[in-house]
């Protein structure tokens, strides 16, 4: 028997719950920290099933369940993430057109039962999004950098000309050395 947990993110706190494979309600949805105390808590309302049964699913939402993603990958817990699309499709043939966190949690882990080829983040994915974090980080880095070049170069060509009524160019040794 296959146990799914599906896990609702937030910024602040998670919920999550668990269905069985025949559909049973294991767990009710409770709320989690998005911190160590609360993944801890997580983890512990799961001892009670064996390990390898359990999938744990959770949508894609930004940067947010990142580091619960890393914390149950940690504990060879078998994660996935799931496309927000998916888990529209199973919202919306729900009968109840309700969207709470609490309800969201058993349309994930209803998600995860109806896949038939899931694919669980394993420590190669995690260093990827590390890869992939650093690399937006270094391209925002450069854009800040050549504003500010762009901004620099037009207060010093503002200084500049009204000094010294002319249109050169400021950027030159001579001129940032006046500056200085």
């Amino acid at each position: 028997m296959k146990i799914f947990v599906g896990i609702d993110i937030a910024k602040l706190n998670h919920f999550a719950a668990a269905i069985s494979s025949d559909g049973e309600i294991l767990l009710e949805p409770f709320k989690f920290t998005n911190d160590a105390d609360g993944f801890q808590l997580l983890v512990s309302k799961l001892e009670s099933f064996d390990k390898n049964s359990i999938i744990i699913g959770l949508e894609s939402t930004a940067h947010y369940g990142d580091n619960l993603v890393r914390y149950l990958v940690a504990e060879f817990y078998q994660v996935c993430v799931l496309n927000p699309i998916k888990t529209c499709q199973i919202r919306k043939n729900n009968v109840r057109k309700t969207k709470t966190d609490k309800v969201d949690t058993f349309v994930i882990a209803k998600t995860l039962m109806m896949q038939d080829d899931l694919r669980f983040i394993t420590f190669f994915d995690l260093d990827m999004m590390d890869l992939k974090a650093l690399g937006r980080f270094r391209q925002k880095t450069i854009k800040q950098r050549t504003r500010l070049k762009i901004q620099l170069t037009t207060y010093v060509d503002q200084w500049y000309s009204r000094r010294f009524n002319t249109f050169s160019n400021p950027v030159c040794t001579s001129t940032l050395s006046m500056l200085c």
